[in-house]
């Protein structure tokens, strides 16, 4: 017998010695068993933050009679686990098996309790007298979990009275019809019109579903300021329903006509309708990559509401795509940016998907030492779980850091000149008369205007961008300060206008703006296909290396700097900018033999020497100490294998990090260069065809295992990026109260717009039906 008693979170069940007097022996001593197991460890909840499937056995039983009948004909609930939660039986770790299965056909198992049950006796418990006092509550409602003596009790339960009569319940349930039907025809004909009833129900909330996911995909606010019948700012949600029920008369007549506490558009219902949207997709990636290897990638960023927020992806390979997916699994809030407490919460994310460290391939985060301490941070305390995680220091934030260091203050020619280059993005977009002023001139001139940009703090490639405009606008620029200072009437105006034209008009501003140029722009051209979702490790390197052989030939070009130089100096003569001399130093009179002393006869020489080779060599050096990383031994390995040329040591490397069977993977690669169809490359297309190939030509599991899962190893955390753009079109300032939960289920929806428009509705209502079974109004 069940006794339900309340609690501040959760639904606590305890269980008593029922009243009965016909009990036998093993009865008590089960239920006796269960009373131990609840006081002593677990006191278990029927409501979990795990995702849980409507026919787990821990949902409590449909009250409807056809939806009960549709459940008993779905049978037993028997999920098939890769590994089953174990619990400790004196020194032996014990858990379900799914043999079981086989020799027990009406056994279930419930994921989300770990426990046991009979299929029978937990669905016809109630059908007959004939089983009054002889419930078996460890196989109707509470569970069986004592596995040390599993087979032993089943087979005892299998032979109890009570277990026959629900089986020939069951039987005669399938076999026949409901014995209310039989007696009396009056009943079909009432529970035909419930069941109408019931399908219009759920018509309407396929209504309200719709609304939702329209709104959530958008990342529109739902809610308005004042939500009554008569207001004029309802809000989007409350809009649209207004707007449909005028063409529907399915949803007219339910606003109209329906029970007033029964209209479902209350801020609780969509709180509920999003909570049950995230959690069935949830329940759908869960499925997809259910025995998958994986990779995590995280990072985090402050909201508008000032708290600490981090996005989670997982990464897989997809054989029906061949190619690696990537799905947002979830925003979590960080009430400390430590390292314990960013993994404590990066595994509560994971593990809500049924995802273990062990099946983790790789982790992908950025360079904080919280992060990626090596011995104290994130990566450090995932490695201790998994020895074989490879951790990747995402490669976009890589490149950043190496314009961070080689533009700063050491090179005093680059770091004032971008210094006036963002003043005069804020000089002239700072205020809407001086932008008129410049985009008069340009239609003057008949010269397209490049919108002027802001020097980012974050994202340093984005400033080709920056320089790109002041270069194609220079003239116009001129013209316009120019303007701007003589029509002026605030003397701090025309002090910064005259001050920005000397440095535009000075020779170091012209010869940074044409050396600058040209190397952003290849720049920016590496951070963009950094920023791609499928780009793989082996490909990233390759343009990594491309860009450092551009640098080298740059340095040892002199027609380069030459053609460079010259370009220079037709800027001013164009705009009469005098060239300074050369400036005469003093020979030291201290020898050094360390150091050697230059001296340059002319400023083309000079300013080659302390600004272009200067850049270049911090550029060179930036990319060589920042993506030497642990996988580069690894990368080097599919490189090699991809062109045909694997070494020995390089199979080590491969066998050791994919557990691979060593002499099949040797000869697998040797009948691949017998091939004529696996030509050699380092390229995405490359490893996409040898994917595709591998795929139908079969018995190529290893090296076929080897790209799959060097693919699904992560370059960026460009994904968290992209999530963080949309969060802040959902938390905005006036929705900077939005709950967590809420928040989190209307990122899902947002960023996960393809997968949210797949979701059946039908899956959604059933979620919406379990959440609070005893309180829905309406039948569903």
């Amino acid at each position: 017998m069940l006794r339900k008693t309340k609690s501040t979170s959760t639904t606590l069940y305890t269980f008593f010695k029922p009243s009965s007097p016909k009990q036998t022996k093993t009865d008590v001593n089960e239920k006796n068993l269960l009373i131990n197991e609840t006081n002593d460890s677990e006191n278990y909840s029927l409501i979990s933050d795990k995702i849980c499937d409507p026919c787990d056995p821990a949902n409590a039983l449909p009250k409807y009679q056809l939806e009960k009948k549709e459940r008993i004909m779905k049978g037993p609930f028997c999920p098939i686990l890769e590994v089953y939660p174990r619990s400790k039986f004196g020194n032996t770790l014990r858990s379900f098996n799914k043999s079981w299965y086989l020799s027990f056909d009406w056994l279930e198992y419930s994921p989300k309790l770990d426990r046991a049950f009979c299929f029978p006796c937990r669905m016809f418990v109630t059908s007959s007298g004939l089983n009054a006092g002889y419930t078996d509550l460890a196989f109707t409602q509470v569970g069986f979990k004592n596995w040390n003596n599993a087979t032993s009790k089943f087979k005892m339960h299998q032979n109890t009275k009570n277990h026959s009569h629900n089986v020939k319940a069951h039987s005669d349930f399938l076999n026949g019809k409901s014995i209310n039907i039989v007696l009396d025809d009056c009943k079909t004909l009432l529970i035909s019109q419930k069941e109408k009833q019931r399908q219009n129900n759920r018509s309407i909330m396929r209504r309200l579903i719709d609304v939702t996911l329209c709104l959530a995909k958008s990342g529109k606010p739902f809610r308005g300021h004042h939500e009554n019948m008569s207001s004029v700012s309802k809000g989007l949600f409350l809009d649209f329903i207004d707007v449909l029920k005028k063409y529907d008369n399915v949803l007219e007549n339910h606003l109209e006509k329906g029970a007033l506490n029964a209209k479902y558009l209350s801020n609780r219902i969509q709180n509920d309708l999003l909570t049950c949207i995230n959690n069935v997709m949830k329940r759908t990636i869960q499925s997809k990559i259910k025995n998958r290897t994986v990779s995590i990638m995280a990072d985090e960023t402050s909201d508008v509401g000032h708290h600490e927020q981090m996005s989670v992806i997982i990464r897989y390979f997809d054989e029906e795509k061949c190619q690696p997916i990537e799905y947002f699994i979830g925003l979590q809030r960080l009430l400390s940016v430590t390292s314990e407490a960013i993994f404590n919460s990066l595994s509560i994310q994971i593990s809500n998907l049924n995802i273990e460290w062990k099946s983790v391939i790789a982790v992908c985060f950025d360079g904080a030492s919280a992060m990626s301490g090596k011995f104290n941070g994130v990566r450090a305390k995932v490695k201790e779980l998994n020895p074989n995680i490879s951790y990747v220091h995402c490669y976009g934030h890589c490149l950043n850091l190496v314009l961070v260091d080689c533009l700063g203050s050491k090179n005093r020619v680059i770091f004032d000149f971008f210094g006036c280059v963002q003043l005069i993005y804020s000089f002239i977009e700072g205020s809407p008369s001086r932008h008129a002023v410049l985009e008069r001139i340009v239609q003057e001139t008949n010269i397209k205007l490049k919108t002027l940009k802001s020097l980012s703090t974050t994202r340093w490639a984005c400033r080709s961008e920056s320089v790109s405009a002041i270069e194609n606008n220079y003239n116009s620029l001129l013209q316009c300060l120019k303007e701007i200072s003589e029509t002026t009437t605030q003397p701090d105006v025309r002090v910064q206008a005259n001050g920005i034209i000397y440095q535009m008009k000075s020779y170091n501003f012209i010869f940074a703006l044409y050396v600058m140029k040209p190397l952003l722009a290849q720049i920016q051209i590496v951070s963009a296909k950094l920023q791609t979702s499928n780009l793989n490790l082996l490909s990233a390197v390759t343009i990594v290396q491309a860009l450092k052989k551009s640098l080298i030939s740059l340095r040892s070009d002199e027609d380069e700097y030459s053609r460079l130089y010259n370009k220079v100096l037709d800027v001013c003569n164009a705009y009469q900018i005098e060239i300074p001399n050369v400036k005469h130093r003093r020979v030291s009179n201290k020898i050094d033999n360390n150091h050697t002393q230059h001296f340059s006869l002319d400023k083309k020489s000079e300013m080659k020497t302390t600004v272009y080779y200067v850049v270049l060599d911090d550029l060179f050096n930036g990319l060589e100490n920042r993506f030497s990383q642990e996988t580069l031994n690894l990368i080097n390995s599919i490189s090699c294998m991809m062109q045909h040329k694997i070494e020995s040591l390089d199979i080590d490397i491969l066998t050791k990090k994919f557990d691979l069977h060593r002499d099949e993977f040797e000869g697998e690669l040797r009948l691949i260069r017998a091939i004529p169809d696996f030509e050699g490359g380092t390229s995405n297309n490359t490893i996409h065809k040898w994917l595709e190939k591998l795929s139908t030509l079969g018995n190529f599991i290893n090296v076929q295992k080897t790209l799959k899962l060097f693919t699904t190893i992560p370059v960026t955390t460009c994904s968290c990026e992209r999530a963080f753009s949309k969060l802040s079109l959902v938390k905005t300032k006036l929705r900077s109260q939005m709950k967590q939960n809420r928040l989190d289920s209307l990122m899902m929806i947002f960023v996960e717009q393809e997968l949210a428009s797949q979701i059946n509705p039908d899956d959604i209502i059933d979620e919406f039906k379990s959440m609070y079974p005893a309180t829905r109004r309406l039948e569903l």
